[in-house]
């Protein structure tokens, strides 16, 4: 893969508006990208990464999270052994959508936006994003860096990415299932040639023997159904003559069924007329409740009468009480005015000056002056009132009983009616009693009648029917011997029948063992093929399986990747590290070696020897840098699939010095040397660092701008 063209809109606040670098036209070489800290030199770096697989390395959130823009993207151009396709990656951060599209050399779309077809593509033309992290893309925080992973995982990209041993562990695969399929054939073909020599061996009765129970039990059959036949004849005239009594039968139960309804209508009859005589035990006269009814009636008309006439009272009174009331407002209104007007002018004649003077212009004065006139006419109007409250409360009448006194004694009147009334109606209602009783009476009588003629006609029925008082037992002597002679037939027939399919079962295994005979020969041989088949696949699979071809390729291609590390090793930490990849170690108790993954570095000054991950913080950066290289360069030489022409680094010289940094930038120029690689680009921070880089990339202020830098040796 070789980036060409980027370009870049809303990534970021490093990033809020379009830029966009040509890569291609930087030429090959060691590109610096360079910027002060939050300038946007990780997400520039890490947008390709984004264009290529959805999400920023070493981050969880989406991509749009960082969107700073309503309409951001990422646009990628790079190339495939050759070919050139087109990356275009369109977010929606209010709808938090993200679209993916792909695009070959015409400008023709590849994938229509959605997540799968993209990845897939992707996966194809550029690799996994585990293999891209391991190798080809260091991010800052090295996620996803070869010697971040633990040993499993180290170990299986190993093999799976990087010496391509997928294609093994599927001829293994496809051979253990093959072989397992063959198995399970020899398994099938051994069980029928079991199955068919048992056949074959099998002994065969002589049919002689079952000819002649044949014919004996054929003959008993013939006596059976003789007797069946008479015995049925006998069974039909008894029947006949059960014919005769059932008709009687069925009468004599009607009947039985008649008299049991006569007897309960009859006591139905009989205690509906005791209740009906009951109930007129308290039967009153009629007389008593008319008089009583019509004095009620002349008593509620009158209170009636008089409720009206105190009801007009009542109100006339009413409206006299109201205007005392307004009367003696208005007199109290008028005798306090008067009071108060009584108090100033008195207060007007103790003063020396009377109100005259210069004292003549006081508000209270001035009051009490005008009070003198005021005065005269309000005691005239307070007597005026006085009389007029008099005369009306003598207008008032006088009630002997309130209207609410007389309407509670109306409705006790009322109440003593509906009673008087409820009394006639029950009167009324035993009457009718009454007349019903004597038509129950009748009734009875005759119920009574009709129970005694259909007695005497059961009588007359039941003695027809004694005639026949063995007949059942007779009949049921006869079907008890012809069910013996059925079930005896039926024991015949299916021993004759047991008999019958004994000989054709003898004539069938002859027929069979001839059959099992041939098919047993056909069967050898095709368990013979299926044992060939299955000890070819058993060979295929070890031989492609983990412990064999596999373990060979693992461990020719540890050499070789730690001879490429090393070769980039070679002028760092004054050339005192070697490493090696460590593909097997010996067993714990030393017999016999076990399958391993690790990395080994060796101090050759002081002739130790310790894993990586055991290394200082300057020195690990370099040997994971080393790695890392010597990875993406072994990736290269192979000549399979995707070629890696463009590395990404991201910060990886943070932890060195100014030594080690060149030391650094000489071992990506060895890489590229030992590589062919394109370009390599890397972020760094240090002046001494990027002089040495041959074009920079800086950063700074949202836009991004290119220089060239200093070739080695100037």
């Amino acid at each position: 893969m070789r980036l060409l063209h980027l370009g870049l809109r809303g990534l970021t606040e490093a990033f809020p508006n379009a830029v966009s670098v040509n890569f291609d036209a930087l030429g090959s070489g060691l590109i610096a990208i360079i910027g002060p800290n939050g300038a946007g030199k990780s997400t520039l770096i890490g947008s390709i990464f984004a264009a290529l697989f959805r999400q920023l390395p070493g981050q969880r959130r989406p991509l749009y999270d960082f969107a700073t823009h309503p309409h951001p993207e990422i646009d990628l151009a790079f190339g495939v052994n050759g070919a050139y396709f087109r990356s275009l990656l369109k977010l929606d951060p209010k709808a938090r959508q993200m679209e993916s599209y792909l695009f070959n050399s015409d400008g023709t779309p590849l994938t229509n936006g959605k997540k799968e077809p993209f990845q897939e593509l992707i996966r194809k033309y550029v690799g996994t994003p585990e293999f891209f992290l391991s190798s080809i893309f260091s991010s800052q925080k090295r996620t996803g860096n070869f010697l971040s992973l633990d040993r499993s995982e180290r170990k299986e990209l190993f093999i799976r990415e990087l010496l391509g041993l997928d294609r093994l562990r599927l001829i293994a695969a496809a051979a253990k299932e093959r072989a397992e399929e063959a198995g399970d054939i020899v398994t099938g073909l051994d069980g029928q040639c079991k199955g068919l020599r048992e056949v074959v061996d099998a002994p065969i009765e002589v049919p002689a023997q079952g000819e002649n129970q044949l014919r004996d039990v054929s003959s008993r059959i013939e006596r059976l159904e003789v007797q069946k036949v008479t015995l049925q004849k006998r069974l039909l005239e008894l029947q006949s003559l059960d014919a005769n009594r059932k008709p009687l039968l069925v009468e004599i139960e009607t009947l039985k069924q008649r008299l049991l309804k006569a007897d309960a209508e009859i006591a139905e009859m009989k205690r509906q007329t005791a209740r009906d005589e009951t109930l007129l035990a308290g039967k009153k006269d009629l007389g008593a409740l008319a008089e009583r009814t019509n004095a009620l009636a002349s008593r509620i008309e009158g209170l009636h009468r008089q409720i009206r006439e105190t009801q007009n009272q009542e109100a006339s009174n009413q409206e006299t009480q109201r205007t005392i009331q307004e009367l003696n407002a208005e007199l109290k209104a008028n005798s306090t005015e008067l009071d108060h007007l009584r108090v100033e002018r008195e207060e007007l004649a103790r003063v020396p000056c009377l109100g005259e003077g210069p004292y003549a212009s006081c508000p209270k004065i001035r009051r009490a002056v005008e009070a003198g006139p005021k005065i005269s006419d309000l005691e005239d109007r307070v007597t005026t009132l006085s009389l007029e409250v008099k005369v009306q409360q003598s207008s008032l009448v006088q009630i002997a009983a309130p209207s609410s006194q007389l309407t509670r004694t109306l409705q006790g009147c009322e109440r003593d009616r509906a009673k008087i009334e409820q009394e006639r109606l029950h009167y009324e209602e035993l009457r009718a009693i009454e007349a019903r009783r004597d038509e129950r009476l009748k009734t009875f009588d005759h119920l009574s009648q009709n129970r005694r003629e259909i007695a005497e006609e059961l009588a007359g029925k039941e003695s027809a029917v004694s005639a026949f008082a063995d007949l059942g037992a007779r009949m049921n002597a006869v079907r008890r011997e012809t069910e013996d002679a059925n079930h005896e037939l039926i024991s015949c027939r299916a021993e004759r029948d047991r008999l019958i399919a004994y000989r054709a079962q003898i004539k069938q295994r002859q027929e069979q063992k001839e059959a099992a005979r041939a098919r047993l020969a056909e069967i050898e041989q095709e368990l013979g093929n299926a044992k060939t088949e299955l000890e070819d696949s058993n060979y295929l699979a070890r031989a492609f399986g983990p412990d064999e071809i596999q373990l060979c390729e693992i461990q020719a291609a540890g050499p070789e990747v730690s001879s490429l590390v090393n070769a980039l090793l070679e002028g760092c930490f004054d050339n005192k590290f070697e490493i090696r990849f460590r593909t097997q170690r010996p067993k714990a108790d030393g017999r016999g070696m076990v399958d391993d993954f690790d990395i080994e570095v060796r101090n050759k000054n002081l002739d130790r020897t310790c894993l990586v991950d055991e290394l200082s913080g300057g020195q690990f950066v370099l040997v994971n840098e080393a790695v890392n290289l010597g990875i993406a360069i072994y990736n290269m030489r192979q000549g399979e699939g995707t070629c890696y022409e463009t590395l990404f680094r991201d910060e990886t010289v943070g932890a060195l010095d100014s030594a080690n940094g060149k030391e650094y930038v000489r071992m990506l120029r060895r890489a590229m040397d030992l590589g062919g690689f394109h370009q390599v680009i890397f972020i760094c921070h240090s002046p001494l660092v990027w002089e040495l880089a041959d074009n920079i990339v800086s950063v700074g202020g949202g836009s991004v701008k290119t220089e060239t830098g200093k070739l080695p040796g100037e």
